[in-house]
């Protein structure tokens, strides 16, 4: 008989609970949070209740102490965290005043509101910090503006907010405080560690399959990382802006480390091999001083010298290698030309573009590499060695920002945009209050506020869940009230236990449930301050739905498409302005004659990266089901920014015109000219991709195959710098040579991204928006 296995016991309910309960919160971190605020915020609340006859004392310390400990949490050092917590003290002192002072004059009030709303919503751009304390900030000024009060009210308020800061910011700083390490900067460390480690094996030679699968992998943490930011690391400090840099440069280093092949290095010349070799050793310095083993910031002057150093002999080297080249060229000029024989061998050109390729990949390298290390340094809080800065150059931090914000000040701008919708839906949902007088308005705005997304299907979604919580929660303190009844010992034993909840249940349970703790906290605290019985509970569901409504209403009116929409006019306008800014980098060097300012499209490109940066963020971020998939969208990002630093990679090469006194040669004129239409027609085929994007066009046509014409150009004008021993027409030679490499690698990007347009253009015939 086969023996019968005994049924396994279930799991006793407690563990299932405690199973579950680490899940959600495995280093309890929500948990110490939700306690820390339970107890702190009760303690406030009952030193100005009892202290002070004034209702308004205790109101502001409740909803201020709410607003510290539970609507924002700051992250990083203790020093920063200490004037990030001021500086939202200070702000909301000042938002307090100002909301008293307008709250009796109803269209000073609307004005301001709508003012405050886009101000501190659009501000999120300067800073993540910023970012995180919007909701804080915001909550500072919609109480007072919506519970009207005459300016005699402004003493009483001033002196809850302030014992809310006094107490709760010193319990943030002290009690538990969140443990600290820079996930993106790990990310970035082991990233640049990976690409090290194949940049040595490249320079030795040798084929490294793990190293390889390495960079690959943590490319992919990298991608996740950065994806699951929610707000970009930029601001007006230089280290924030130059975070933002290094994700895109550690993409652009990786993609030339893995183009060397391991097949040609059995001809790189030694100046090649010696620019590989500090590229390695220069981003090994560069991933220590991204942060330390703990995640934390590194300023330690041994590691930023050491960058610095390792820099500086890069620059050099990348120097001495491309004199290399071009002296290779001009000691050829007494050696037959490869394929001199057989001028029409075109395989004789190609085997002189190999013989070069493998010094113009370690030059893009090279330089792709300082491009890392200057991003590095500048996060660290250094100044940067040879100070490229990818259309910022020769600005202050303090311009930066202000290119920033107004690269931004656009209806383009997904920031801008949700800002301008935040702030008219809570300046409408303050206007229905002035108007119709409700009681308590201050939860219409709240309402409002709390419900906005970026389109009007997760706008309306989320009210419902907005809606139902504070139903759920209006029940359940409708049955405690009619328990206790005027017991008011118990309300203040209930109320940290419900504080507790209200901390717990939106990272734990869902936003719904968040709604119905929340509507539980205000129920006990309207009962202690003033005893209604339940009927605070029945005037915050009608209150809420109103501000759900207002948010709907706004959501519908204001860009309902949403992010996905948006992220397709900024992934256009990035193509735009990066393949233009490439077409005239490649103008620049073959115009040698007269000079072509690329500035213009170079500051364009930039303004459309910040653009898409923070797009491609908002969609990641955005709830819901995506219309367009990751994978594809990805694809696209990556290819807009590969596509500018290419543009700027042939920026940075040096102009050098005929000798004086010498004409130009017909064949280098020649080469120059189809080297431009060959730009000029790949220009064409991005801006018809770009039209895809933003939904102006159907149909894309395949992209413009690599002229064969370009090559016996190029060949030809090799030959007549050889025949005529035109020095002076080297480097102009050998530059183009490197711009047909860039066109080859750009080709097939067009081709990847052809198949990336087919996804979308088949998605919107089946009636999709993006």
């Amino acid at each position: 008989m086969t023996p019968q296995t005994e049924p396994q016991a279930p799991a006793p309910p407690h563990r299932s609970v405690v199973r579950w309960f680490r899940a959600k919160d495995p280093d309890l971190l929500i948990t110490k949070r939700s306690v820390r605020s339970a107890v702190v915020m009760t303690g406030v609340f009952a030193i100005a209740h009892a202290a002070f006859s004034n209702p308004q004392v205790a109101l502001f310390s409740a909803f201020g102490s709410f607003a510290l400990m539970l609507l924002v949490e700051f992250t990083g050092p203790p020093r920063a965290r200490l004037t990030s917590y001021l500086e939202l003290f200070l702000v909301g002192a000042c938002f307090t005043v100002l909301g008293t002072v307008v709250s009796t004059n109803k269209v000073l009030a609307i004005v301001t509101m709508a003012v405050v709303g886009f101000v501190v919503l659009f501000a999120g751009i300067v800073a993540p910090r910023a970012a995180t304390a919007t909701t804080a900030a915001l909550l500072t000024f919609v109480l007072p503006v919506a519970v009207a009060q005459p300016d005699s009210a402004i003493g009483p308020r001033l002196l809850g907010w302030t014992l809310a800061g006094v107490f709760c910011i010193a319990a943030c700083m002290l009690v538990w405080p969140p443990p600290w390490h820079d996930n993106l900067r790990s990310r970035l460390s082991a990233a640049v560690s990976a690409i090290a480690r194949l940049a040595e094996a490249r320079a030795k030679g040798v084929e490294d399959i793990e190293a390889e699968a390495d960079v690959t992998s943590e490319l992919r943490r990298l991608r996740t990382q950065f994806a699951g930011t929610p707000y970009p690391p930029t601001g007006a400090a230089a280290n924030a802006v130059a975070l933002s840099k290094l994700v895109g440069r550690v993409e652009w280093v990786a993609s030339n480390s893995a183009m060397i092949g391991d097949e040609q290095w059995s001809r790189v010349p030694t100046p090649a091999r010696e620019v590989t070799e500090k590229v390695a050793e220069t981003l090994r310095q560069t991933a220590g001083l991204i942060c330390d083993g703990s995640g934390h910031v590194v300023r330690d002057p041994t590691r930023i010298n050491a960058v610095r150093d390792c820099t500086t002999t890069l620059d050099q080297l990348i120097t001495a290698e491309l004199q290399d080249d071009v002296r290779s060229l001009t000691e050829a000029e007494t050696a037959p030309l490869p394929g001199a024989d057989a001028p029409d061998d075109l395989g004789s050109e190609k085997e002189l573009a190999a013989s070069l390729d493998p010094g113009f990949h370690a030059w893009v390298l090279g330089i792709s590499t300082e491009m890392v290390a200057d991003a590095a340094l500048e996060a660290a809080g250094a100044e940067a060695v040879v100070d490229r800065h990818l259309g910022m150059a020769d600005e202050s931090a303090s311009q930066a920002l202000v290119h920033r914000l107004l690269s931004h000040l656009s209806f383009r701008s997904v920031w801008f945009r949700n800002a301008l919708r935040g702030g008219l839906g809570l300046a409408i949902a303050v206007t229905v209050v002035e108007i119709t007088n409700v009681s308590h308005g201050f939860w219409v705005v709240l309402g409002t506020l709390s419900v906005l997304r970026s389109n009007a299907l997760g706008t309306g979604a989320t009210a419902l869940r907005a809606v139902g919580g504070t139903a759920v929660g209006v029940v359940v303190g409708s049955a405690i009230m009619i328990g206790v009844a005027d017991h008011t010992v118990l309300l203040w034993v209930l109320l940290p236990l419900a504080v507790l909840i209200s901390g717990m249940a939106p990272s734990m349970i869902s936003f719904a449930a968040g709604q119905a703790a929340f509507t539980l906290v205000v129920v006990i605290l309207f009962n202690i301050i003033q005893p209604v019985g339940w009927k605070v509970g029945l005037t915050r569901i009608e209150d809420v739905a109103i501000g759900c409504g207002v948010s709907i209403v706004v959501g519908f009116l204001l860009w309902p498409r949403g992010a996905t929409a948006a992220l397709g006019h900024a992934l256009s306008a990035a193509f735009t302005t990066s393949s233009r800014y490439l077409a005239d980098a490649v103008e620049r060097l073959t115009s040698t004659r007269r000079h072509v300012d690329t500035g213009v499209s170079q500051q364009a490109a930039h303004r459309a990266y910040l653009i898409l940066d923070d797009a491609y963020r908002q969609f990641l971020a955005e709830r819901g089901a995506k219309v367009v998939s990751m994978e594809t969208m990805s694809r696209l990002f990556t290819g807009s920014n590969r596509l500018r630093l290419a543009a700027y990679t042939l920026d940075s090469l040096s102009v050098h015109p005929p000798a004086a006194g010498q004409p130009e040669l017909e064949s280098v004129a020649v080469a120059e000219a189809v080297l431009r239409d060959a730009y000029a027609s790949s220009n064409r085929w991005f801006e018809e991709f770009a039209d895809v994007l933003a939904d102006r066009r159907a149909v894309l046509e395949e992209p413009p195959p690599h002229a064969a014409v370009l090559d016996e150009v190029l060949r030809k004008a090799f030959e007549d710098v050889r025949d005529e021993r035109r020095s002076d027409r080297v480097r102009t030679t050998l530059q183009m040579l490197w711009a047909d490499e860039v066109l080859e690698s750009q080709s097939r990007l067009q081709s990847d991204l052809h198949a990336s347009a087919d996804l979308l253009i088949r998605g919107r015939r089946r009636g999709v928006l993006i």
